[in-house]
């Protein structure tokens, strides 16, 4: 029988970076049920409404201010860092990456759980997958970079870390692999290619319980684990999941060779230029005036009517992970955390309406 996590973690002072956050939101709750002193970093005041209800105490604030991170990390046990901009540079992110982990070390800190991603291994997502993969392939997003450096760095640090390496986090707060497509679904179906691959998915709150066992974990030295859930399972499943939710849609069917002679050629990620374009100068403005989850949920409106009447079809990067069948073991997470993931796709599916609904209701 393993150690309940939440009662390790009890009482322990920890920082959480990202904390309003689709993951964040879910870690810091269940800290603050476990009964942990837990500090967040937000942006801005509107953020912490995000945590309002938890006993979290907020720091207002920037990465990139050292000053900052330096007083409010003094005395803290464990940082869990989960934050990433996706509307700056990987180069911005980097550099508050380091921000964090040299006040870290500064402070004394005693260990850092981060959240790094599976598209850090050169076979994701048509190989099978553990953590002996390698990381060598030179480009990719600058996503995929920034999360490879971060790893390095940790990895050749002075402060013992744990980095998780979650697949596919899909539930109630995902934008990209929930609530968009719910809202694609409600206006028409979603195409999928034929042959189908598999989704190698986690349910956020397995991936909570994965971030709480790396943090208590005794013995910690500087280590990655791969986290998914219980077993991959086709796309199809998952949208037509979805749609019961939605109420409306569909999954429709299409050759992938016939997707790809859609597509035409695929823009080349290694010469993506890192710096944020003005259409993410323009996104930030309508964040910052309209709040994030508001403008966020207009610009997939928006999108939605765009496509028009005929489905919602891949784009390069989904066609991709729609056709793979590669595999992400999850072996060492078992047997080194003694992670055990309790969400297959069924529960994982209810759980989701269930949040969905209740947002709703109390709308």
């Amino acid at each position: 029988m393993t150690i309940d996590p939440r009662r390790s973690i009890a009482g322990r002072r920890v920082f959480v970076t990202g904390a309003t956050g689709f993951i964040g939101r879910r870690l810091v709750d269940a800290l603050d049920h476990a009964g942990a002193n837990v500090t967040i970093l937000c942006r801005t005041r509107r953020g912490t409404t995000a945590t309002r209800g938890s006993s979290a105490r907020t720091v207002v604030g920037d990465l990139h201010d050292t000053a900052l991170l330096d007083t409010s990390l003094h005395g803290q046990e464990i940082v869990f860092h989960l934050a990433y901009d996706g509307h700056a540079s990987a180069a911005a992110n980097l550099a508050a990456f380091d921000s964090v982990l040299t006040s870290s070390a500064r402070a004394g800190v005693g260990r850092i759980v981060h959240t790094s991603s599976i598209v850090v291994y050169d076979g994701w997502p048509n190989a099978d997958i553990d953590e002996t993969g390698s990381m060598n392939r030179p480009g990719g997003s600058g996503y995929r970079r920034a999360k490879i450096e971060m790893e390095h760095r940790l990895m050749a640090g002075p402060i013992p870390a744990a980095i998780l390496q979650p697949t596919i986090v899909y539930g109630p707060g995902s934008v990209f692999w929930t609530e968009q497509f719910i809202e694609w679904l409600g206006t028409g179906d979603v195409v999928l290619p034929t042959p189908e691959g598999h989704c190698s998915g986690v349910f956020v709150d397995d991936l909570v319980q994965a971030l709480l066992r790396a943090a208590t974990l005794p013995d910690l030295g500087r280590e990655r684990f791969i986290v998914s859930g219980p077993e991959p399972f086709p796309w199809s499943r998952l949208l037509e999941g979805y749609a019961r939710i939605a109420g409306s849609g569909g999954v429709r069917q299409v050759p992938v060779n016939e997707l790809r002679s859609r597509l035409g050629t695929r823009p080349d990620e290694d010469h993506v230029d890192e710096t944020p374009s003005r259409m993410a100068a323009v996104h930030a403005a309508g964040r910052r005036m309209l709040g994030r989850e508001r403008f966020e949920r207009l610009v997939r409106l928006f999108r939605q009517r765009m496509a028009g009447g005929g489905g919602m079809f891949p784009d390069h990067h989904l066609l991709e992970v729609f056709s793979a069948t590669g595999t992400c073991s999850i072996r060492h997470a078992r047997e080194r955390l003694g992670f055990e993931p309790e969400f297959d796709l069924m529960k994982g599916l209810a759980a989701t309406e269930s949040d969905l609904s209740g947002r709703t209701h109390g709308a």
